[in-house]
């Protein structure tokens, strides 16, 4: 039958098709996509000297022994026997010992850690100086926050936060009151050997013998050493991360 041969013959053909194409390799298509590219930003887009000095939060450095090889990079403060040379040369900031002139070095901020109202504190690097702005919030985001605030408008009111303990008076007149208090100690001198209750300054007072000394948080070199005590209080000073810092008296815990 010619018509039955002929519809075998396109059958077997186009058997024969698929076999071959099953048989070639995979395509390119299949592959993996290449990853893109990184996204170049900060002081590594400047890839000449003057506009990367041109940027205040850039310095363009290089090796000491061969100063023609350069790249560009965050400024940092000046790190003592560094193998860098680098266009900028930044001031050491605790050379400014008072607000104006450290206010008046564009690298440097004011780090005060006196009594409330006062001068006292230690002029710094600023680290945050050259921060990325944040990027705005993702649709996302935004959505979740949304749904947060409903669920806390659904739960109600925020029951008020507990009053706060009132500062301590030292106006105890023993020695064993005085002391029990963590805000007060039991000083006295030649003229009244007896004694009184007084707030603790955070500083010996010349003449005056005292029951605390103000010289602990002073000593301590270690971040978490220094928050387990109640009148401490950790100030860093070096990068994000680094645990540089000192440990001062906090004043805040005791200001009547």
């Amino acid at each position: 039958d010619p018509i039955r041969r002929k519809m075998l013959a396109r059958v077997t053909l186009a058997l024969l098709v698929l076999a071959v194409a099953s048989a070639l390799p995979q395509r390119m298509v299949d592959a993996p996509a290449a990853a893109p590219a990184p996204v170049v930003s900060g002081c590594s887009l400047h890839n000449t000297s003057d506009v990367c000095n041109d940027d205040s939060c850039c310095n363009w450095c290089g090796p000491t022994v061969n100063t023609s090889i350069g790249f560009c990079m965050p400024t940092i403060p000046a790190v003592p026997g560094t193998a860098l040379t680098c266009s900028k040369t930044i001031g050491d900031c605790k050379t400014n010992t008072d607000v104006s002139s450290c206010g008046s070095d564009p690298t440097c901020k004011w780090a005060p850690f006196g009594p409330p109202g006062t001068p006292v504190g230690m002029c710094v690097y600023d680290w945050d100086r050259c921060k990325p702005t944040p990027a705005p919030a993702s649709t996302f985001k935004k959505a979740a926050q949304a749904r947060i605030a409903k669920k806390a408008a659904e739960a109600g009111p925020i029951p008020p936060a507990p009053t706060p303990k009132p500062k301590v008076n030292c106006t105890m007149i023993t020695e064993a009151a005085c002391n029990a208090e963590t805000c007060c100690e039991w000083c006295g001198n030649v003229f009244s050997p007896i004694g009184w209750c007084m707030p603790i300054t955070g500083k010996p007072v010349p003449s005056l013998t005292c029951s605390k000394s103000p010289e602990g948080c002073e000593a301590i070199k270690v971040e978490a050493t220094c928050e387990s005590y109640d009148l401490c209080a950790w100030l860093p000073i070096g990068p994000p991360g680094s645990g540089m810092g000192t440990c001062l008296f906090n004043w805040a815990k005791c200001t009547a």
